[in-house]
C-alpha cells in the first residue's frame, strides 16, 4: 500500500477521493487550510485518524513557493494526489514516483465555438485562450487560469525532467452525492447545486457545460491513475458523456411527483436535452481502456445524490 498526499482533502472531490483511499488501505496525510477544516473529518473517517492511517497537515497558502516544502519532508510519499489549486511542482521528494492532478474539462474545450455540434474532443484539444484574453472578464479568466495551470505542470516535466511522472485528469460538470461537509444546503458545492435548486423548486435549470461526470468516477481515476504505469505522463478526459438539466426535471418528475408538485417544480420541455442542431460531444475511450474505468449512469447518480440530500435536508441542512 502506498502512503499519499492529498491536498485540498476537505474539498468535494478530494473527500470522495479519501474514502476510496482509505478503503483500500493506502495512508493519507491530507492538507487542509485551518486546523477547523479538520473536524468533520476526524469525526467521519475517526478509525482511520485512530489507527494512523489517515493523517493532516495544515497548509494556510498554497500560492507560496515551497508551501508543501514542510509535509513533503516529514513523510515518505509514495504520490501526490493534487485536487486544489495552484501548486508548485519543485517537489523536493525523491520517494514520489507519481504526481496525479485535477485540471479541468475548461483546458480541453474551445469556449469561442460554442455548443460546437458535431465536434468530439480528445485529450488532444487544447482551450486556446491566453493570458491575455483571460484578463477581459470573469468566465474567460477561468478557462485561461485551468488551461495555464495544467500547462505549467506539462512544462516543469518537460523541462526538469523530475523524479515522478504526471497524470492529468480533465474532467467535466461533476456531480454526485457529497463526502464533504456540507454546513446546509445552500453551501453544497457549486454542482451540486444545480441539482439541488431544481429539486427545492428554487431555480430552473442552469445551461453550461454539456458534458459530465460522478464524482466517484473520478475520484477512482485519480486512484487508478495513482498506480497505473500506462497512465504515466498521460492526460485523461474523464466524463461519462453527455447530458442536459433537463433530465433533473425529468428525474425529478418521475421519482418524486408529490415533491415536485408541492415545489411548483416546473416541467419545462420533458425530454428536449439538446438544441435541434445538436451539441459537442467527448471521447472517454482513453480513460476506459488504459485505466479501466466503468462510468456510472446518470440514473444512479441522481437517485443516490437526491437521496443523500434527503438524508441532510433530514438532519435540518
Amino acid at each position: 500500500m502506498s502512503t499519499v498526499l492529498l491536498t485540498g482533502v476537505n474539498g468535494f472531490v478530494a473527500a470522495t477521493i479519501l474514502k476510496k483511499l482509505l478503503e483500500r488501505g493506502h495512508t493519507v496525510v491530507g492538507t487542509v487550510r485551518s486546523q477547523s477544516k479538520t473536524t468533520f473529518l476526524r469525526d467521519r473517517f475517526g478509525d482511520y485518524v485512530d489507527s494512523e492511517k489517515l493523517r493532516f497537515a495544515v497548509v494556510e497558502d498554497i500560492t507560496v513557493p515551497g508551501a508543501f516544502d514542510a509535509v513533503l519532508g516529514a513523510y515518505q510519499f509514495d504520490a501526490v494526489l493534487h485536487t486544489s489549486s495552484p501548486f508548485h511542482y519543485n517537489i523536493v521528494a525523491p520517494s514520489v514516483k507519481r504526481v496525479v492532478i485535477t485540471s479541468s474539462f475548461a483546458s480541453v474545450v474551445d469556449r469561442s465555438k460554442g455548443t460546437r455540434p458535431g465536434k468530439v474532443y480528445t485529450e488532444a484539444d487544447w482551450n486556446p485562450t491566453n493570458r491575455e484574453e483571460g484578463l477581459k472578464d470573469i468566465g474567460s479568466g477561468y478557462f485561461a487560469s485551468k488551461k495555464l495551470a495544467e500547462q505549467a505542470a506539462w512544462d516543469f516535466v518537460e523541462e526538469k525532467k523530475p523524479s515522478f511522472t504526471l497524470t492529468a485528469l480533465c474532467p467535466p460538470m461533476v456531480f454526485g452525492p457529497p463526502e464533504q461537509e456540507v454546513p446546509s444546503m445552500a453551501r453544497l458545492n457549486t454542482s451540486n447545486l444545480d441539482i439541488y435548486d431544481i429539486f427545492n423548486g428554487t431555480s430552473d435549470p442552469r445551461y453550461g457545460v454539456w458534458i459530465w461526470v460522478d464524482v466517484r468516477d473520478l475520484a477512482e481515476a485519480h486512484v487508478l491513475a495513482m498506480d497505473s504505469a500506462v497512465a504515466a505522463n498521460q492526460r485523461y478526459i474523464i466524463s461519462q458523456g453527455n447530458y442536459s438539466p433537463q433530465m433533473f426535471v425529468d428525474y425529478v418528475w418521475k421519482h418524486y411527483p408529490e415533491r415536485a408538485a408541492a415545489k411548483g417544480i416546473a416541467k419545462h420541455t420533458p425530454g428536449k436535452y439538446y438544441p435541434d442542431e445538436g451539441v459537442y460531444g467527448v471521447d472517454a475511450s482513453k480513460s476506459i481502456k488504459e485505466l479501466g474505468l466503468k462510468y456510472t449512469p446518470i440514473d444512479d447518480m441522481l437517485r443516490d445524490t437526491l437521496k443523500t440530500f434527503e438524508d441532510l435536508e433530514a438532519e435540518g441542512k
